[in-house]
């Protein structure tokens, strides 16, 4: 569990693993949200979502996903 999250990518099921696999190499915290959480997601979509991350690590982050991601609701 996250305390403190602050953005997250959108992604299908299928994809989610190939990325989670990618973070926990990486050693980058994150949490994956399904529909029914805060966040306004499609049935088939999940959310992978990450705390404040220094700007290095969000590099990273941006890179394996290919661009920016959304801010968290408050």
């Amino acid at each position: 569990m996250l305390d403190n999250k602050s953005t997250y990518y959108v992604t299908n099921w299928d994809d989610a693993w190939e990325y989670t696999r990618a973070l926990e190499a990486m050693k980058i915290p994150y949490v994956v949200e399904s529909p029914g959480s805060p966040l306004h997601l499609n049935e088939g979509e999940l959310a992978i979502v990450f705390p404040h991350l220094t700007m290095r690590t969000y590099a990273k982050v941006r890179t394996l996903f290919g661009g920016d991601g959304e801010r968290y609701p408050d």
